[in-house]
């Protein structure tokens, strides 16, 4: 590609959702010594205003409503920036590569449902090029349409655009008045009642004092975690499967990487989408009516509850979140805290239940996705858990353990499809136990490209058990997934496998890295095309056209 290498053309490229552009001119800028924070800032500048939504939910024609999704791009940012460590140079700047791809993708999501405007969710969600087609003859011909279709790919919801993306909700200035104590309360109630403006603008005040940025920080985790739907089933769109946690935890990692006086796109981005519609406070209700009912010092349990889990104990909680019904969840829970275990033990448990069922259970690559966004959650929470101290932080675990129930049990609802049945990793374990360590990386990455999970398990599982080694691991899933384009959602699940993997106190922590090479090799994509990585080779190896060879991930 050709064309001006400038901020200013990246900045006019995103803006007209031209995403391989944006990408083109993103690498250029990075060659010609650009620092990497510094363009990224850039990008969340320009794409803050255009990535708000009136709300979560539309209302139609014939009086029902339909969900509009929620801003990827930060998510993206976020996620593929902790991927960086984990790879050598220069495959540290291919998953940063994959978020610039996306992020011109990811714009005015309100009118790409509308088919309105070009990206990611009007080509491939909507089909608005079909739907267009099929009400114009001349684009059903095949002929060029009346507003101008994409010669790249033949439809104009590929971008670029026609028409500037519409900002759904203006800039403010910072709301100063008030202690901080006062002003922190009042930005929680706001989001919790949806006054956007007055909780973005209580925030933006509160984030200028860094004295009491870690009170701040702590208020907007649990802003973010409490607003959680009770149950998907037979939700339709009133659902916000964890994205106002996952933002959050977003926007916050961006901004202490930015620097705080750096991050008023960041905080642009998210703050006004917290207290957007639809919220959801049942699971609050539940546990802020349980936990006193149940313990006099439930404020104090995280200090006064510090036993592990005994093995038993961990394959009750397996059990019961697989298998169980929602009072199961809830009880089990209450009763763990009774027996003074620790709240970071019982978190460690939910997940290893959680990836108990994507390496034993999931098979359809469909039954991955939505699954995916609790094992996401489950680590915004366990970082909360983690990090900050907060009299409500018992209530996360009921949370967590039944919105993984939750999405288990949907998944149940579906009949299991023979077709798409997986073989049993066992099938290759003869081949892999001929291999060498290194092979078996080799082995496991080429697996995962062509989406064989059993091959991949099987190399995984060898591995495991024949080298305490983990890093060259990591790298090889990171850079495996990080070849994977159009889908924020890849990075996001590998930044949570590491950080659950790193934290997780049980015996069983290796199934994290079994559930992550399985959902890498199995999980539906939302693009096999390779157009971003050949970029990326492109410009950093200087290969031209398809071929591939691998970069060294033991350097």
């Amino acid at each position: 590609m050709s064309g001006a290498v400038s901020l200013e053309a990246l900045t006019e490229h995103i803006v007209t959702a031209n995403y391989p552009r944006a990408a083109d001119t993103f690498c250029a800028l990075l060659k010609e010594g650009h620092r990497l924070l510094d363009v990224v800032r850039v990008a969340i500048d320009t794409t803050a205003p255009y990535v708000q939504a009136p709300s979560h939910i539309m209302p139609k024609g014939d009086g029902t409503f339909r969900g509009v999704n929620y801003d990827h791009t930060v998510l993206g940012w976020r996620a593929s920036w902790r991927l960086t460590p984990h790879l050598p140079d220069p495959a540290r700047l291919l998953p940063m590569t994959q978020a610039m791809w996306y992020v011109p993708q990811g714009l005015d999501v309100w009118d790409q449902v509308l088919c309105e405007f070009p990206g990611h969710y009007a080509r491939d969600q909507e089909k608005c090029d079909e739907r267009e087609a099929a009400q114009t003859p001349e684009r059903a011909a095949g002929l060029p349409g009346p507003t101008g279709t994409n010669t790249r790919t033949g439809g104009r919801f590929d971008g670029p655009a026609w028409r500037p993306p519409k900002v759904h909700f203006e800039d403010h200035p910072p709301l100063r008045v008030g202690s901080p104590q006062e002003r922190l309360e009042r930005m929680w109630w706001a989001i919790m009642t949806g006054e956007r403006v007055e909780g973005y603008r209580l925030f933006l005040g509160l984030a200028e004092e860094p004295e009491y940025r870690t009170r701040l920080k702590d208020t907007i985790l649990m802003a973010g975690i409490i607003d959680l739907q009770e149950t998907i089933i037979q939700r339709g769109s009133f659902q916000n499967i964890g994205h106002k946690a996952l933002r959050a935890r977003a926007m916050l990692d961006l901004a202490d990487t930015l620097g705080w006086e750096n991050a008023h796109g960041v905080f642009y981005t998210v703050v006004p989408d917290l207290g957007c519609t639809p919220r959801f406070h049942e699971l609050w209700a539940l546990t802020s009516n349980l936990l006193p009912m149940e313990f006099r010092n439930w404020q104090e349990l995280k200090r006064a509850n510090t036993a592990p889990l005994t093995e038993r104990e961990v394959d009750e909680v397996v059990d019961v979140i697989n298998w169980g019904q929602p009072g199961d969840v809830v009880a089990l829970i209450t009763e763990l805290l009774r027996r003074g275990r620790a709240l970071l033990a019982i978190a460690d448990a939910i997940v290893i239940a959680f990836v108990h069922n994507e390496i034993h259970v999931m098979e359809h690559p469909n039954a991955f996705f939505t699954p995916g966004h609790a094992f996401d959650y489950c680590n915004v929470v366990n970082h909360w858990l983690r990090t900050y101290d907060n009299p409500h932080q018992a209530k996360a675990l009921y949370f967590e353990a039944v919105f993984v129930n939750d999405v288990l049990r949907a998944n149940m609802l579906f009949p299991r499809d023979p077709a798409m049945a997986l073989k049993s990793p066992k099938v290759h374990a003869r081949e892999m136990e001929q291999q060498s360590e290194r092979e078996l990386l080799v082995t496991l990455a080429q697996a995962i490209d062509m989406q064989d999970a059993p091959r991949a398990l099987a190399a995984v599982d060898e591995y495991l058990a024949r080298t305490g080694e983990r890093e060259a691991l990591i790298a090889t899933l990171c850079y495996a997934a990080s070849k994977v384009q159009n889908d924020p959602h890849v990075a996001r699940k590998c930044a949570s496998s590491i950080e659950e993997y790193r934290h997780n106190s049980t015996h069983r922590k290796d199934d994290i890295l079994r559930g992550w090479t399985k959902y890498l090799a199995r999980a539906v994509r939302r693009s096999t095309d390779l157009g971003c990585y050949r970029l990326f080779r492109q410009h950093f190896l200087g290969e031209r056209g398809r071929h591939e060879r691998p970069l060294p991930l033991n350097a």
